[in-house]
């Protein structure tokens, strides 16, 4: 697993991607074409076990709670959110599958390629296509968390509101705040449950797509080395000659 060593002594600019490697000799072709085939089935296998859990929500009426518990809507934006998001990770699990198969891969085509016309810029043009998807999905995992955190805000705005317009402590009055009190707090506990849920799945998900992707890089980039060394060798080869 040297290659991978010497992957983590490079600094991340100069790579133009993460050094926190440690193999001697990069992967096969093949166990990284199984690697991400199980990768894919695994996300398939978490996208049926989500889509089971939601129909179980549907069915004890968890998700009609969930509305009319936050009139705010944001519980339920951050749901449609994760779903749109999961259903990205598997688009891009299929790729990074694709990518995968030996002699099939565009990627490591077009990384060779660059080699060989001598861009300086190869290895950073490798990590934006293995890499590059990944932050925005990144920015919207932790939009979820962020967006609960909103809700929670808005929720403690209403409750502090209510609180304003007391004007008297009747029996009557103060009944009438606690409900709307236990509204806004209802609000800020949906949604602060619901992005800290959604901002973990998506993060899973997101944290075995960057490793793949990892050593799919780490993979390819062996091809370069490869490369470079024909390169270097054939100009001291003809000279002898």
């Amino acid at each position: 697993m040297k290659i991978w060593s010497m992957l983590r002594a490079c600094s991340r600019v100069e790579a133009g991607l993460p050094a926190d490697f440690r193999p001697d000799v990069g992967l096969g072709g093949g166990d990284i074409a199984a690697l991400a085939q199980r990768l894919f089935w695994a996300w398939a296998l978490m996208a049926g076990v989500a889509l089971f859990g939601a129909w179980w929500m549907q069915r004890h009426g968890w998700w009609r709670a969930l509305v009319d518990g936050d009139p705010s809507g944001i519980s339920v934006v951050i749901a449609v959110l994760a779903v749109v998001v999961t259903g990205w990770c598997g688009l891009r699990a299929w790729r990074l599958q694709g990518e995968s198969r030996p002699g099939a891969g565009h990627w490591r085509a077009a990384y060779l390629a660059d080699l060989r016309a001598g861009h300086d810029h190869a290895s950073a043009l490798l990590s934006e296509r293995t890499h590059g998807p990944h932050e925005t999905a990144w920015w919207f995992a932790a939009a979820a968390i962020k967006l609960g955190l909103l809700g929670t805000v808005v929720g403690f705005i209403l409750m502090s509101s209510q609180l304003g317009k007391s004007q008297s402590f009747e029996l009557a009055e103060v009944q009438q705040l606690l409900q709307l009190m236990t509204g806004g707090m209802a609000i800020a506990l949906y949604t602060t449950l619901v992005g800290l849920v959604a901002n973990l799945w998506l993060g899973l998900q997101l944290l075995l797509l960057d490793r793949l992707a990892d050593r799919l890089a780490a993979d390819i980039l062996a091809d370069g080395t490869t490369v470079r060394a024909a390169a270097a060798v054939r100009p001291a080869g003809a000279g002898a000659l």
